[in-house]
């Protein structure tokens, strides 16, 4: 059968609008009647486009394999017996001006100790969202957004509202034309933000970028290189409201709705995170990150990354020793590496990297999509039916090999017929 870990994660379009979802979210979205689609590659000149999605099947637990890439490190789990576009030959010897689609059972890939030798993956390099460029002002406004993510932290109003302070308060709604309802959610829970800054951070024009939009305290020094800043500006809190869960830096991450706003916006997002917790290395044209133990965040900056068509690596979690003698004395962090710049062989929007192992993770919830074919059987291009692209990129095929089209409505698996 073909199939894939539920937590698998996708970029999917989900009735209208766009998002990252793992399989087992978008076999509930499903269910419940939403309309679905996913990007996919669509012919062999490296179109790309979305294609709809006419089921989500379960196949309940098996065991899984982990293909790890060899130079990014990305991976994918994914069942033994599942076929997977494997190469494309030729495609990066700059001999062929198409793609000419290879396919592999999972159990037959090539692996050996030198993955020079191995066989290779299909990743596309962007994901395809169909959103506005945006302008200089959407990338500001972004660029302030993932300053925040990196830097900032959320304080609540900790006290409770009176019968006095509440007829205040309605007083205010009332010159606003609002309810008093409404003003309380306008007015947010929020009770400030909090930016921890360093010297160099006013030096280099990043704390111009945020005061040219929202009101900011004067900075407080703190230490010998770091202040704090501290606005109490509404409409920050309502853009924060509106685009990050979390408060602090161990719960902070984007919501969907931020990749549904403008191309500027997403790379002023990435920028300013970078700004706040990246560091550049000009000789390699790098962005290294290290960030505390946040998964949702982590991934958030993959995703965006993959959204933008930059080139990432994953790198090994860490234990460093802490400079703060207050915090803990070692603590475990996450690290990727950014290339805005691709410095590798591509073709087509497409990269092809070896695989550097296929290894046993266990039992696994599994799922797949079940896709619209988008060409007529007898078209050249109907190799290209029932492909779609993960979050990370890879290329791969949907159930429809396994599955009789006439019980698409079953989540039970269906044999392979001989």
């Amino acid at each position: 059968m073909n199939a894939l870990s539920k937590d698998t994660p996708l970029f999917a379009e989900i009735d209208g609008k766009y998002g990252v979802y793992n399989l087992k979210e978008l076999y509930e979205l499903h269910n419940q009647g939403h309309k679905i689609r996913v990007p996919t590659l669509i012919d062999e000149h490296g179109n790309k486009g979305w294609v709809e999605v006419e089921n989500v099947v379960s196949f309940g637990k098996q065991p899984f394999k982990r293909i790890t890439l060899a130079t990014t490190r990305l991976y994918i789990e994914i069942l033994e017996d599942t076929i997977i576009p494997a190469y494309s030959s030729g495609l990066f010897r700059r001999r062929e001006k198409q793609i000419k689609m290879k396919f592999k059972l999972v159990n037959e890939l090539k692996v050996t100790q030198d993955p020079r030798y191995n066989n290779s993956l299909l990743l596309t390099m962007r994901i395809p969202l169909d959103l506005p460029e945006g302008n200089n002002e959407e990338w500001e406004v972004g660029f302030a957004l993932g300053f925040f993510v990196s830097e900032g932290n959320l304080e609540y109003r900790k006290h409770k509202n009176t019968k006095r302070s509440l007829a205040t308060l309605n007083g205010y709604a009332k010159q606003k034309e609002m309810t008093l309802e409404e003003y309380l959610n306008y007015k947010t829970e929020i009770e400030r933000v909090t930016l921890s800054i360093g010297q160099s951070d006013f030096e280099r024009g990043y704390i111009a970028i945020l005061q040219k939009h929202f009101k900011f305290s004067s900075p407080r020094k703190v230490s010998e290189n770091g202040y704090v800043i501290r606005s109490f500006d509404l409409s920050l809190f309502h853009l924060i409201k509106d685009y990050v869960d979390g408060s602090d830096s161990h719960s902070k991450h984007l919501k969907n709705k931020a990749y549904n706003r403008s191309w500027k916006f997403i790379e002023g997002i990435l920028d300013g995170f970078l700004c706040g917790d990246g560091s550049y290395y000009k000789k390699i044209d790098l962005f290294q990150v290290g960030i505390t133990t946040n998964y949702k965040l982590y991934y958030d900056l993959i995703f965006i990354a993959k959204a933008l068509g930059y080139d990432i690596h994953l790198r090994n979690e860490r234990f460093a020793k802490s400079p703060f003698p207050s915090y803990e004395k070692v603590y475990h962090y996450l690290q990727l590496s950014i290339f805005k710049n691709w410095h590798r062989h591509k073709a087509l929007g497409l990269v092809k990297e070896h695989i550097k192992s296929v290894e046993d993770v266990g039992e696994r919830e599994a799922y797949n999509l079940v896709l619209k074919p988008l060409h007529s059987e007898n078209d050249t291009r109907s190799v290209f039916n029932h492909l779609f692209f993960t979050a990370y990129g890879f290329l791969v095929s949907d159930a429809v090999k396994v599955l009789d089209r006439s019980v698409l409505g079953s989540s039970l698996p269906v044999p392979l017929s001989s």
